[in-house]
Order: C-alpha cells, then structure tokens, then sequence
C-alpha cells in the first residue's frame, strides 16, 4: 500500500514538475520572440542592427536611415489609403460575430474587442515614432 502511494506521489511530482518546467521553458521563449519583434518594429533599430551585421560605415548607414525613413514613409500613405477597407471589414466581421453569441457571451467578447483595440492602438504609437 505504501509503495502505491509513494509511486502516485511520485508520478504527480513529475508531472508538475514537467508543467512548471513546461511555463517557464514557454515564458522564457515568448521573451525571445517579442525581443526579436520588437528590434525590428524601430527604424532606428533595424538601421543599427544592420549596421552592425554588415559593417555599415557611417556614411553606408546614414544612407541606409534615409532609404528606410523614405520606404516606411511610402508604407504609411499606402496604409492610409487602405485603412477605411480594413476598418470595414472588421467592423463587418465584428458584427456578425455579435450576431452568434448570446448575450453574456456578447458582453465578453465586447471586452475582448477593447483589449484588441487597445493593444492595436499601443502598436501603432509605437510604430509611428
């Protein structure tokens, strides 16, 4: 009887353990891949890094801040342009999913949508700077 026991106990400490190593394996990694993100996200990031992996001289570099600084300039009319198009269709998208949920369910997911909105709105400051 008390080898069971020892064996269950055993076995549900490997299992946590395996859950507690899985979290933090998985917290470490998502700190990874949002560091990696966010390098890029800044021109001035992403001139720095590349000056660094390629050996930029400083005249290369200042270059290069100038035709990164032209092309995210030409990405910003071009999302300007299209911007109406996406907010119609996740305002189309958004409404027929209110349309499935009962009303609790609506009430939640209209938190969601603030947290998106929210998360969407940080994202663009940061990317507009």
């Amino acid at each position: 009887m008390k080898s069971k026991t020892s064996a269950a106990l055993l076995l549900i400490l490997t299992f946590l353990l395996g859950g507690v190593a899985g979290a933090v394996s998985y917290s470490l990694y998502q700190n990874h891949v949002a560091a990696a993100n966010s390098k890029y996200n800044n021109p001035r990031d992403i001139v720095n890094v590349l000056a660094q992996n390629l050996s930029l001289d400083a005249k290369q570099k200042d270059t290069l801040k100038g035709i990164i600084d032209q092309s995210r300039d030409r990405y910003r009319v071009l999302s300007a342009q299209f911007r109406p198009q996406y907010e119609t269709i996740r305002n189309e998208t958004r409404q027929q999913i209110r349309q499935i949920l009962h009303e609790d369910q609506r009430a939640r997911f209209e938190d969601f949508l603030k947290d998106i909105d929210k998360h969407h709105k940080e994202r663009d400051s940061k990317s507009s700077q």
